[in-house]
């Protein structure tokens, strides 16, 4: 957002100020802040970062040439938030004549319309501004009922990002039930482990966690049972297929017919978007395939024919797609089942945890070395890959009511974790290290519908024995956005007053509703929309804070050299700020 202000500035030279309010650390802010521990990594490749949009006038650098970090690499994020902070001097070194930008190191705790213009309230001064942009990120929520009741039985940490976590305070030796097993699962636990002085070593090839004698003893828990996967190590990009199903004109065509038949252009995600992504899930697992067994020209042949499994309606057929897969020898090739990798424990009971221990550490072997081979060479990982590929897409789909209310709820319940689950992991390094410290009896995973009662018993239902009693509880799921359970507190003094408002997502053909939790906004410039429903001339809002009325606004980034809609929306409000001025 600082980027495209000072673009557009030095484009139309006239006076500014900026103010730039971060409690944390002007830059990195909270997640990248450089007085955290090395043993965070991001969860994007050093080849992926940047904080520059294609064209920045301003002399810098992308994260991998700055750092010499190897672009295949997963740098700590304390290195990153220090190229963050960099950059963001930078800026304000290199700000236009007549621009000044001033840093605050605190947080904003109200904010009210005045006759002058917008009152920004801090612990010790106030700020006076013409316009505003709220980039707030993530915050945290109020207890959920559950929440309350399992504080009261003992010590519970969390949610939040483990680094803002007391974890050193938790005594060596003791059981610690931690509740998720997601990326910040994997942040606890290299905290617990490498963070208390513990080493892995390799020998023959296997690696081998050595204990320090400090770690707590980690039981884990979540629904799937099933530690998010590893990334797949990427070796040769252009190898990666484009979408040729999930198009912008078959997209149209599915709202003009949902129009005609429900009176609305509300998709159902389930019945009408999905098939056709795990269609291109498909397709990216068979042209690979093809394109190991017969080469790269029989592999663009297999692609040019694919969008034959689609029929008139637009929707996948089996028969159509059987012929297409016939015509490449490709009948008996066992099928993909994103649905068996995302819960390779459904239906399944175990006789005791050893017998479940044994089922995963068989899964996350066998996904360490899918990942090594990369989409290259790995027909699975090519297809997990074609999700990530085809998440800008989604947006267009979903944002601003564009499901139906109840698919809309569903998408965010059902779709949306295990998407990540598959997609959104960790290196593949750091699941091999889960798999020494299994090896090594420092961490276990109770089984899959893990349950945590009060006085922190943690077991699964599905795994015999798996029974155990924990002193401390580590929340280390991602809350997602609920604004009326929000703790920040200018958040809180804005949706009291009625400044802004939640996001529902009402179907005008029925009537049905779904409050999304997510800040209500406009599309493009974002202008937070007040409790009468009318959007704010002077406040605009990006990022996690609207999160659910859009989807996927954690990534704040661009890949280097390519143009990306966070920094086309970051430009949209610029714009909108500077033009009305």
């Amino acid at each position: 957002m600082l980027e495209r202000l000072v673009v557009r500035l030095a484009a139309a030279p006239r006076s500014a100020t900026i103010w730039a309010v971060e409690p944390v650390e002007p830059g990195p802010g909270r997640v990248w802040r450089t007085r955290q521990s090395g043993w965070y990594a991001t969860n994007a490749t050093a080849g992926e970062l940047t904080a520059h949009s294609p064209d920045s006038p301003f002399p810098g650098r992308d994260f991998a040439a700055w750092s010499a970090v190897a672009p295949h690499e997963y740098p700590s994020r304390r290195h990153y938030g220090a190229y963050l902070r960099e950059t963001f001097h930078r800026l304000c070194v290199e700000a236009p004549d007549g621009v000044e930008i001033r840093p605050v190191t605190t947080q904003v705790t109200g904010l009210t319309r005045t006759a002058n213009g917008l009152r920004l309230r801090l612990p010790d001064r106030t700020i006076l501004a013409d316009k505003v942009v709220l980039t707030t990120g993530h915050s945290d929520l109020e207890p959920s009922e559950e929440d309350r009741r399992l504080r009261a039985s003992g010590r519970v940490l969390g949610p939040g990002i483990a680094a803002d976590l007391p974890l050193d305070d938790i005594p060596a030796g003791e059981t610690v039930a931690v509740r998720g097993l997601g990326l910040t699962f994997y942040d606890v636990v290299r905290s617990l482990t490498l963070g208390r002085g513990g080493r892995f070593t390799r020998a023959d090839g296997q690696l081998r966690y050595v204990p320090s004698g400090d770690e707590p003893l980690i039981v884990a828990g979540s629904r799937s049972g099933l530690p998010f996967l590893a990334r797949a190590q990427v070796h040769r990009p252009d190898l990666a297929p484009d979408p040729v199903l999930l198009t912008t004109a078959r997209l149209d065509r599915l709202r003009t017919a949902a129009l005609d038949a429900r009176g609305s252009t509300k998709l159902d995600f389930a019945a009408e978007v999905e098939p056709l992504i795990w269609a291109e899930v498909e397709h990216a697992y068979y042209r690979r395939i093809v394109g190991l067994r017969d080469g790269e020209d029989e592999a663009a042949r297999f692609t040019a024919a694919f969008p034959d499994v689609v029929d008139e309606r637009d929707r996948v057929d089996e028969r159509r797609t059987g012929k297409v897969l016939a015509a490449f020898g490709l009948t008996d090739v066992p099928p993909l089942r994103p649905e068996e990798l995302a819960r390779p424990f459904d239906g399944l009971s175990f006789a005791d945890p050893a017998e479940f221990r044994a089922r995963l550490r068989e899964v996350l072997v066998r996904d360490v070395a899918e990942s090594r081979r990369g989409p290259e060479g790995s027909p699975v990982k090519a297809a997990l890959e074609m999700l990530r590929t085809l998440r800008p897409a989604l947006p267009g789909i979903v944002d601003f009511g564009g499901l139906l209310p109840s698919s809309h709820r569903d998408f965010l319940s059902r779709f949306v974790p295990a998407n990540f689950l598959l997609s959104a992991g960790p290196p593949p390094d750091h699941v091999e290290q889960l798999v020494a410290l299994l090896d090594a009896g420092v961490l276990d995973v109770v089984g899959p519908d893990a349950r945590i009662d009060a006085g922190f018993t943690i077991s699964s239902p599905r795994v015999a024995g798996s029974r155990r009693n924990a002193g401390t509880l580590i929340d280390a799921r991602a809350p997602g956005p609920d604004l009326a359970r929000d703790r920040n507190p200018l958040l809180r003094q804005m949706l009291a007053d009625g400044l802004i408002s939640e996001f529902v997502n009402t179907d005008p053909a029925t009537g049905e509703s779904f409050a999304t939790g997510g800040l209500a906004v406009t599309p493009a410039p974002f202008r937070v929309v007040d409790a009468r429903g009318e959007p704010a001339p002077d406040i605009h809002a990006l990022g996690v804070i609207t999160q659910n009325t859009r989807w996927f606004t954690q990534v704040g980034t661009g890949r280097p050299g390519q143009d990306s809609p966070f920094c086309r929306d970051a430009d949209a409000i610029a714009a909108a700020m500077l033009g009305a001025a």
